[in-house]
């Protein structure tokens, strides 16, 4: 009989394995950690946006926090149902995330809680980009759907905050390609 702790361990080697050998599981991994600290930015950003698009901003950004999290929830379950082992603490949610937190955004204006929105779901589309490759090479297309699913919901509030920002939709985006 296997005990917790060493259930624990053997997850944490796999995930050192998957985190160098990238896997659909894995790459999603990250995409829930995104998902998990963009929700917290925004509802950080949600309590504290201040200007003349006050009630259309935190609307905007609540819309946005909400399908966030049904997104996160969704996709986790799918990952579970694939036996992988999505992070499910703070501490590995902010190992596995690209995207930041500072509690001194509360004194950025709209504009700039807005552009880091946007320049925060263009981060989190080079990871989901990057997992639809992946799910669909080890032919997980139910996963492949689910994040694709999310990736046309991150393109769809990309336009909205963009547009807000009177910014075309890709301005500021940089392919993939383009790093390298």
């Amino acid at each position: 009989m296997t005990t917790i702790t060493e259930k624990w361990e053997a997850e944490q080697v796999q995930s050192e394995i998957d985190h160098h050998t990238p896997t659909a599981g894995a790459m999603t991994g990250h995409i829930l950690a995104n998902l998990r600290k963009l929700s917290n930015k925004l509802i950080q950003f949600n309590w504290y946006i201040k200007g003349p698009n006050y009630q259309s901003d935190q609307h905007l950004i609540s819309e946005f926090r909400t399908a966030v999290d049904n997104e996160f929830i969704s996709i986790g379950n799918r990952l579970v149902e694939w036996n992988e082992k999505p992070a499910s603490t703070t501490a590995e949610f902010e190992e596995y995330s690209m995207i930041t937190e500072a509690g001194e955004n509360k004194y950025l204006s709209a504009d700039e809680m807005l552009s880091m929105i946007v320049a925060d779901i263009q981060t989190s589309q080079m990871f989901i980009g990057r997992a639809i490759k992946l799910a669909n090479n080890e032919e997980k297309f139910g996963l492949t759907s689910d994040i694709t699913n999310l990736q046309s919901l991150m393109n769809s509030y990309n336009r909205k905050f963009q547009a807000r920002l009177g910014n075309e939709p890709l301005d500021g985006y940089l392919d993939e390609d383009e790093e390298d």
